[in-house]
């Protein structure tokens, strides 16, 4: 398989490199007033997320412009839920989404082709979609930047919606790109009003219980979620709710049944029902996940709790918007010395950083402890 893959892969690029040479991705004269815009947002679901800043960027520019989103077909609620976004096109592996994707703009062709967070395997389709106005960085395109005919060089170190931000700015984004999108539905809300009734209209906290298999190191210990849900339930009158995908249902229920009253939704909602969630939710608890970027876009108060390796300065809460939200990050500190394994590192973060975390959140909120029961700040 991997030697189909490397040698489909040769042939591809072989012959793009052909096509480029004959017909050369040179800039050609960009419309002021742009009717249509195509954007490829393919990647994860925080990469989508991050991408709606991007989008807003280019929105805002280009007011009249008709923003169109191919975005990975699991991935495509997040541009769904995004104002800014006209039209949304599903991507897949398949060579049929390629075959339809260029029979889609086949007659009306975009005045700009936008790459933001990409599979590289995108880009011989954006270049045959218009190879005159497409932007992207080269360090999204693998071996395909060549098929560029606006790259854009990597910005230096700092947050990653820079990376976005600079190729937004390239095609004539406006100079604010931190603000990042997620608009839960009337529709959806009153569907979660109506399926969780018993407890919707109570406080509630939502504990996001890790992220993906892949970068497990970025996760939160079981025994540090026990310990710190164990506290909120002592010190406010708040239910908890668990979430999180099919990899940390055993995490979420060894939580509940540590925690009396906890509510495990993990694996039992949708992106979307969870979004609607995090929009009536005080507040959310998450390590760096796809749902704590959609808190950061839904615009609900978040509590970052993160590892050296992915730290603030690149993931945390940014803008003013983010400002007045009142997001948190506690982070594990960098050691001074040699680099530990970093599996099993966030056991380390102190218990008192994050309550008191948490109840700088609750008291924005308007949530104050139980009469009677002192707590840390």
């Amino acid at each position: 398989m991997l030697m189909w893959k490397r040698f489909t892969q040769f042939i591809t690029e072989s012959t793009f490199r052909v096509l480029a040479a004959v017909f050369p991705p040179t800039p050609g004269d960009l419309p002021k007033h742009p009717e249509s815009i195509l954007i490829f947002s393919t990647t994860g679901i925080g990469d989508a997320l991050f991408d709606t800043a991007a989008v807003r960027s280019l929105k805002g520019a280009y007011p009249q412009a008709r923003i169109i989103v191919c975005v990975h077909r699991k991935r495509k609620t997040v541009f769904l839920h995004d104002p800014d976004v006209d039209e949304v096109v599903p991507y897949g592996k398949s060579p049929l989404y390629a075959i339809h994707l260029l029979w889609r703009f086949r007659r009306h062709r975009p005045d700009l082709v936008v790459l933001l967070n990409i599979n590289p395997e995108v880009v011989p389709i954006a270049y045959c979609i218009n190879r005159r106005a497409l932007f992207g960085g080269g360090w999204r395109c693998g071996s395909y930047g060549f098929l560029l005919s606006h790259g854009v060089p990597l910005p230096k170190e700092g947050h990653i919606l820079r990376l976005g931000a600079a190729i937004a700015h390239a095609a004539g984004g406006v100079e604010d790109a931190s603000t990042m999108v997620y608009q839960a539905k009337a529709s959806e809300m009153e569907a979660m009003r109506g399926r969780f009734s018993e407890w919707i209209d109570q406080p509630y906290v939502i504990f996001q219980t890790g992220g993906g298999r892949s970068r497990a190191w970025r996760n939160w210990p079981v025994e540090s979620y026990i310990r710190n849900i164990q506290w909120l339930q002592q010190n406010f009158r708040v239910k908890v709710v668990l979430t999180g995908g099919w990899d940390n249902e055993p995490a979420a229920r060894e939580i509940e049944s540590a925690c009396s009253g906890a509510i495990n939704l993990c694996n039992k909602t949708t992106l979307e029902e969870t979004g609607a969630l995090l929009k009536s939710s005080l507040m959310l608890v998450s390590t760096d996940t796809g749902v704590l970027f959609m808190a950061y876009a839904a615009g609900c108060p978040a509590l970052a709790i993160l590892h050296y390796a992915s730290p603030g300065a690149l993931i945390g809460p940014i803008g003013d918007g983010s400002r007045d939200v009142g997001h948190e990050v506690v982070e594990l500190p960098k050691p001074s010395g040699p680099l530990e394994q970093r599996h099993g590192e966030m056991g380390k973060i102190p218990d008192d950083e994050v309550r008191g975390a948490i109840q700088r959140i609750l008291a924005r909120r308007g949530m104050m402890p139980t009469e009677g029961i002192q707590t840390p700040l």
